[in-house]
């Protein structure tokens, strides 16, 4: 697998991911409710928004970047289909659940993951309703 250094694709180079402006759709979206409202086009390229952001905002702090990417798609099938907080999602690996950060409120302050009194690296009730549980690294699903 070539290095992010070594990518041929010019639009996926570290300067062009580093400096592409958010675009709107992930600008529109500030809860669950957002998501349903979404055509399944504008939501393919709402997850590729949600890509470049985790990429973005990760390099800076570090994170779970992988776990992240890739359940992209599956959260935003989740909030698509479910109405959180009523509905309740357990993510065995809390570590994934950045990307419901993300869809639930705290996109804004998505830049302040894992930072001293910024998001939390795991899903933690005390800072969303849309957080059932707090959890840690792997196993919560048992």
């Amino acid at each position: 697998m070539p290095r992010a250094s070594q990518c041929s694709n010019p639009l996926m180079s570290p300067s062009s991911i580093m400096n592409r402006p958010m675009s709107r759709y992930l600008d529109m979206v500030d809860s669950p409710e957002h998501v349903k409202k979404l055509t399944l086009d504008q939501q393919k390229q709402l997850a590729e928004e949600i890509r470049h952001e985790l990429i973005v905002k990760l390099a800076k702090n570090g994170g779970h970047l992988g776990p992240n990417l890739g359940v992209v798609e599956m959260t935003i099938a989740l909030h698509n289909v479910f109405s959180t907080p009523k509905d309740k999602f357990v993510w065995d690996v809390s570590h994934q659940s950045y990307v419901h950060k993300i869809l639930t409120g705290r996109k804004d302050r998505f830049h302040t993951i894992r930072t001293t009194d910024g998001l939390n690296g795991f899903s933690l009730r005390t800072e969303s309703e849309h957080d059932c549980f707090g959890a840690g690294h792997a196993g919560t699903a048992l």
